[in-house]
């Protein structure tokens, strides 16, 4: 699977708890496949890292320890001229379950954007229900990581999650639609 997704222009990403290494281990070698999938954490990193121009943080659950580790790249980004977005739930004070968690991280990454916080587009949802639920980390229209993982220890540490690293053209769409919804949340918030 994992050669069959590098000639297809996807790689497989998962977070694999302590209790599923071995049996992920196993797997792979019973497969004769040349290596085990991505990492949910470094993978999400290196794409923060990339972002030449535009990164899009996209989760309905994030967690401050998790987004301090996007925080340089955000901040080197901003400073090089680049904006990015920041997508999620229950931020605002009329939010139903209003999300500490979610409140905290956007301010570890409000702080490492500094006096460029005008770079900085924060969207959330904050209306009844889930809203937004997709796990997005898009760098520019090129590199994408799109899974099941929350920004959150447990979703790229500690739970079984899935997802891809997408490559090239495919994320075009991708990235327009997030500024479609980034758009559509930015506009309930005002009205």
């Amino acid at each position: 699977m994992v050669a069959m997704s590098v000639e297809e222009g996807w790689e497989l990403v998962l977070t694999v708890p302590d209790f599923l290494k071995d049996s992920l281990s196993t797997m792979s070698r019973a497969n004769g496949g040349p290596g085990l999938p991505l990492d949910t954490a470094r993978t999400i990193r290196e794409v923060a890292e990339n972002a030449q121009a535009r990164l899009v943080i996209a989760a309905p659950y994030l967690h401050p320890s998790f987004v301090v580790a996007l925080a340089p790249a955000l901040s080197a980004l901003l400073e090089s001229g680049g904006v990015a977005t920041v997508i999620t739930r229950a931020l605002g004070w009329s939010a139903p379950c209003r999300s500490d968690a979610n409140v905290e991280a956007v301010a570890v990454l409000r702080e490492a954007a500094g006096s460029l916080g005008a770079r900085l587009k924060v969207c959330s949802w904050d209306e009844s229900g889930l809203g937004v639920h997709f796990k997005v980390v898009l760098a520019d229209e090129q590199l994408a990581y799109i899974g099941s993982a929350n920004l959150t220890p447990g979703g790229t540490g500690g739970h079984a999650e899935a997802g891809v690293l997408l490559r090239g053209t495919r994320v075009r769409s991708l990235s327009h639609w997030l500024q479609v919804v980034a758009d559509e949340l930015t506009r309930r918030s005002v009205a």
